[in-house]
């Protein structure tokens, strides 16, 4: 697929100049935060990231990550409304048996792509940096970091994450890991572009997947 330009937030820049650097500067600390939720649940799962995802806290910062987009939230409601049944049904379910489920599926189809999933905190990272910029009012340098950001992402995270998430979707025993599967994809999708939910998974939006366990 040819490279694309780094999507811009949907902010309008005949805003006023202070509210319109305050919104981007929101939109940079979100997506910082779905970003390194995406390295946390990624990486090999403890008590407390299990915890983090059986309570729905990922999920909000997920949903909070692509809120920018606008109409296009519609790629993740499937994915985010799945993952809002796995934080309901928690209490029906043990903490041990959620981390047991997590750290088998993580270990067989996740742990074999780890180094291709270390620039997600530098991604994560300089989206902080970038709101930290544009908070500043330091347009050129918030400009600037948000296209190091997308050039991170297609040139170190493309070659790993949609296969990854196709993987997932695909191969996964949990159910929640499918689902973060689909989440994976549309959220490379949107990061760079591409649409890799049509390429990957053969549709154009995630569907509801229904209670996960």
């Amino acid at each position: 697929m040819p490279p694309t330009p780094a999507p811009e937030p949907p902010v309008r820049p005949d805003a006023a100049p202070v509210q319109f650097a305050a919104r981007v500067a929101r939109v940079a600390t979100e997506r910082s935060a779905a970003w390194a939720a995406f390295a946390d649940i990624l990486e090999t799962p403890d008590e407390r990231t299990s915890a983090r995802l059986r309570s729905g806290e990922f999920t909000a910062l997920w949903r909070a990550g692509v809120s920018w987009v606008g109409a296009d939230t519609e790629m993740f409601v499937g994915a985010l409304m799945s993952l809002d049944v796995y934080a309901r049904g928690a209490r029906r379910r043990s903490a041990a048996a959620d981390l047991t489920a997590l750290e088998a599926d993580q270990r067989v189809l996740v742990a074999p792509h780890r180094a291709g999933l270390a620039p997600l905190r530098e991604v994560a990272r300089l989206c902080a940096a970038e709101a930290e910029a544009w908070a500043a009012g330091d347009v050129a340098r918030g400009r600037d970091l948000r296209a190091r950001q997308h050039a991170l992402v297609v040139a170190e995270l493309v070659p790993t994450l949609p296969e990854l998430g196709q993987q997932l979707n695909a191969s996964a025993v949990a159910d929640v890991w499918r689902v973060l599967g689909r989440l994976l994809v549309a959220f490379i999708s949107i990061e760079t572009g591409q649409d890799y939910q049509r390429a990957l998974l053969g549709e154009a939006r995630a569907r509801y997947l229904g209670p996960s366990s």
